[in-house]
Parts: structure tokens; sequence; C-alpha cells
């Protein structure tokens, strides 16, 4: 495997980094924004909000450590799929949260409790 040492390829790095990152926080964002527009049609609750601020504090920081790959003298391929493959798990870990339908869960307790359980049916 050839390794780059041009200071170009870490701006293309953190080019591709910054969209995906910036996909997961426009998800975050657009489900508070959608609990903030119709607080009523889904139930709110706080233990899923603890979990989305927790996301969100987490993609900020990732955001502001990314900034020290610049002083990466050489960087492999390895070392850019392990980071793309990061950012990608914020992604998926946002849409885990704010998913496109919650319609057949009715609120977001139920959602929560049912990823993790399995069933909320037993709960109630």
């Amino acid at each position: 495997m050839q390794a780059a040492a041009t200071p170009e390829v870490f701006v293309y790095i953190r080019a591709i980094m910054a969209m995906i990152i910036g996909l997961s926080l426009t998800r975050l964002l657009t489900g508070l924004a959608g609990i903030v527009q119709s607080p009523k049609k889904h139930r709110v609750y706080h233990v899923h909000l603890g979990w989305v601020a927790s996301m969100f504090l987490f993609i900020i920081h990732f955001w502001w450590w990314e900034y020290r790959l610049g002083s990466l003298v050489v960087i492999t391929f390895g070392v850019y799929l392990f980071l793309i493959s990061f950012c990608c798990l914020f992604y998926f870990l946002s849409v885990l949260l704010f998913p496109t339908s919650i319609e057949e869960y009715g609120d977001y307790e139920d959602y929560f409790i049912s990823g993790a359980y399995g069933s909320s049916a037993c709960w109630r």
C-alpha cells in the first residue's frame, strides 16, 4: 500500500469527513426541529433527548479533534478507511436516533424501548 504525504490529501480527507459528519448533524438537528415544530405529534422521551444531546456533543468533539489530523506526516489507506468508517458510524447512529418514520411505534419512548427489548407491549 502506498502512503500519501502531501497536504492536499489531508484536505481531501477532511472534506469527505466533513460531508459525512455534516449529514449526521443535519439528521440530529432535523429531528430536533421536528419535535419543536410538532411537539404533540410524538411524545418526547427524556432518555431519547439525552442520547441526542450526547451524540451531538460526540460529533462536535470529533469534528474538533479532526483538526489535529493535520499533524499526521503520512496517511495510509488503512487510516483513511478507519476515519471514513468512523464518520459513517456517526451517521448511522444519528439515523437510529431519528428514523424516517416512527409512526409504527407511536412515540419516542416506545421506539426507544422497542429497540432495546424487541417489543414495548410487555412494558405497558
